[in-house]
Order: C-alpha cells, then sequence, then structure tokens
C-alpha cells in the first residue's frame, strides 16, 4: 500500500483482516512509524536508499502481485514505484489523487503490468439506477457493489478484524470543525 493517510491505514487492515502480507510505503516517517506500532502492517519510509532491495528481499526476489496506491501527491512517483516493485503481470489500483503518467519503459511494458483505477465504494457509485432507484446488480454477475462492499466493511469491524480506534488522533465539538478540516488539510 503506497501512502499511509487515513485510505491507506484502512486499506492496511482490510488487506491484513483478509489474510494477505500488507506492507506500506510513505514518505512521512511519522506515518511509517504509526503503522510499524500497530499489528496490520510492516511500513517503510519512501526515501530510504535501501527501499527497492528490502522489498525485494520481502517477496524472496519475485515482486509484488498488487500495489494499492493510496497516496495524494502532485507526482507519479507512486506510479513509478510500483512497476519497479510488481512482479511480472502485477497489478496497480489507483485509490488515491495521483497524476496518471505512466512510463513505458522499462518496467510497464516489459512485465505487462495491469492499470485500474477504483470506483470509490464499488460498482455502483456514480450510478442513478442503482444509488437512488434502488436497482441492484445481479449478485452472480457483479459480486462485490457499493453495498456490499459497505456491508463486507462493516462486518469486519463488527467482528473487531478492523479497528478504527486505533486511528483516532483528535475529537473535536462539532463548531470547531473548521479546526479538524485545517488539520487533515495539514494547514496545522
Amino acid at each position: 500500500v503506497v501512502g499511509l493517510g487515513l485510505l491507506g491505514q484502512i486499506t492496511c487492515q482490510i488487506l491484513n483482516a483478509n489474510g494477505c502480507n500488507v506492507i506500506g510505503i510513505d514518505v512521512s516517517q511519522q506515518m511509517v512509524d504509526f503503522t510499524n506500532n500497530n499489528d496490520f502492517a510492516k511500513a517503510y519510509n519512501r526515501n530510504n536508499k535501501s527501499l527497492i532491495t528490502i522489498l525485494d528481499n520481502s517477496t524472496n526476489g519475485y515482486g509484488f502481485d498488487k500495489v494499492i496506491i493510496t497516496a495524494a501527491t502532485p507526482t507519479n512517483d507512486p506510479i513509478v514505484l510500483s512497476t519497479k516493485i510488481l512482479r511480472r503481470k502485477g497489478q496497480i489500483i489507483l485509490v488515491g489523487a495521483v497524476p496518471i503518467e505512466i512510463p513505458r519503459d522499462p518496467d510497464f511494458y516489459r512485465k505487462e503490468l495491469d492499470f485500474k483505477i477504483s470506483t470509490s465504494y464499488g460498482p455502483g457509485r456514480y450510478d442513478v439506477s442503482y444509488e437512488y432507484e434502488g436497482n441492484d446488480y445481479p449478485f452472480a454477475y457483479v459480486r462485490w457493489t457499493e453495498q456490499r462492499n459497505m456491508e463486507a466493511f462493516l462486518q469486519l469491524i463488527s467482528k473487531g478484524r478492523i479497528n478504527l480506534k486505533k486511528l483516532i488522533t483528535h475529537i473535536f465539538n462539532i463548531k470547531d470543525a473548521t479546526k479538524a478540516y485545517d488539520i487533515v488539510l495539514g494547514k496545522k
């Protein structure tokens, strides 16, 4: 998981709850330390000079099956990094907000990588017939819809396999919402 903000932390927990061996990467040492102090992923700083070697060793030289990018950055570095650490025929799944500038060579083309952009919440999102008129997709054809994804997520929380309390850093009164947004947006 590249990007260990709120979405990255939740993604790490979901993957861990489903039995995945999760590794997180972030440019913020604070987020790397936060992740390492919890039990759902091993994390590394993107600026670590030995990062590629560390990641290569963690997969016994095979490369990762998938990289989920949850980062928000003005550069395409998360995509470039993903192409380097994925195995042949691996997948990049973009959830975050990064420029979609995919370098064809050397890795993307030669490894025959796949690139997918996630729809927020899953199939059904932005579909008026689904979201507002209640017309569901047939289970046999669309296993994971927006609704089914949310149900599965809530089930993981209710079983204690995801702990959102670990992610709470501040509590604000509703009248102080602008202060909360300032923190989220990095203004303070």
